[in-house]
């Protein structure tokens, strides 16, 4: 039995090569709806990464912490799992918030009072369903963006901070 993904690697090799989605399909024993899925899927992540590498080199050529960025953006720039990416979209949606700083994203890595509370807690934990792995996520998210000299040496203090609390 071959993995998955060493599957995939073969069938979209295959139909490069010309074979039709019929012959590949009789050959690992799937439909040719299957094969399309597979195609489109390749498709739609050879696009999502296009797309990153464009708003990396964005991020980075601006190297300005406060600059305003769609939040679509930046949350597709960081390379995050669907779940994660749909929560943090969810939560600024209802906040009414279409645009953020890379500087208010790291904000939210540190720890701020809880309203009404005597604990303090980073408000990205306070998003419904991010938990700590998706707040981690995040935070290595950032850690792997290159944001620019300006912007990476200000995450770089504030990762140190992050750390510290946890």
């Amino acid at each position: 039995m071959i993995p998955i993904q060493e599957r995939n690697r073969q069938i979209l090799q295959m139909r490069k090569e010309g074979l039709t989605q019929n012959e590949v399909a009789q050959r690992f024993g799937l439909s040719p709806t299957r094969i399309y899925l597979i195609e489109r899927r390749d498709a739609a992540d050879r696009l999502m990464a296009e797309r990153r590498a464009r708003l990396r080199e964005e991020i980075r050529a601006a190297d300005d912490p406060g600059k305003m960025w769609p939040v679509n953006d930046v949350v597709d720039v960081l390379g995050l799992i669907v779940v994660i990416k749909k929560r943090l979209l969810d939560d600024f949606q209802q906040a009414k918030k279409d645009q953020i700083s890379l500087q208010e994203l790291m904000n939210m890595c540190l720890d701020k009072p809880v309203e009404g509370f005597d604990f303090m807690t980073p408000p990205l934990l306070r998003v419904c369903g991010i938990g700590k792995k998706g707040f981690w996520s995040v935070v290595d998210g950032l850690t792997d963006l290159d944001m620019g000299g300006r912007c990476n040496e200000e995450w770089r203090k504030m990762v140190a901070m992050v750390k510290q609390q946890f």
